[in-house]
């Protein structure tokens, strides 16, 4: 019984998503976990750099409050980096959620993915220029390897979310 019958007669079924859009979220799903993945490369280099980034931080903080201790500034440091982690996986959630109401055809949420998806491309373009300069270990080649593969991804979304059968899919949707 796929087409009940209603007072007027048959009820319409909504059209299902072209296959352009189901890939389309789907690769937005690979740049949520390419995120995450780039999210604990960075935070990896991060925490190696903890001490240096304390130093820095009570150097600049002692000069206006004497009783400013390094303890501190490691605390602070530390906190920062337990935000960036929310942040981050905060992101990632949302993310997930804008993908899931591209699929179900909402047209702001394919505007919103799209300007994401334009700032991951351009992004990628500046890591993959940037990534061979100075930087050493493998957690920021893991993180500037996964930001490139987010902005591949991001553009492939892109481009399917706005092919003629997923736009056509939009535009039914909007009626």
């Amino acid at each position: 019984m796929t087409n009940p019958i209603g007072p007027m007669g048959a009820v319409p079924q909504p059209p299902a998503p072209p296959e352009d859009i189901r890939t389309a979220r789907q690769l937005w799903w690979g740049v949520v976990v390419f995120g995450i993945v780039q999210l604990a490369g960075s935070m990896l280099a991060a925490v190696q750099n903890r001490h240096e980034f304390a130093k820095q931080m009570f150097d600049q903080m002692q000069e206006s409050d004497p009783k400013f201790t390094i303890a501190t500034a490691d605390l602070m440091v530390s906190l920062a980096y337990v935000v960036a982690v929310l942040l981050g996986l905060t992101i990632a959630a949302v993310a997930l959620v804008l993908a899931h109401q591209l699929f179900l055809g909402k047209l702001w949420a394919r505007t919103l993915l799209t300007f994401v998806g334009v700032w991951l491309a351009l992004t990628a373009v500046g890591t993959m220029f940037a990534l061979g300069s100075g930087t050493a270990g493998v957690a920021p080649l893991v993180a500037g390897g996964a930001g490139i593969v987010q902005g591949v991804l991001a553009a492939g979304a892109i481009y399917l979310s706005h092919r003629p059968d997923s736009t056509a899919y939009f535009q039914l949707k909007r009626r």
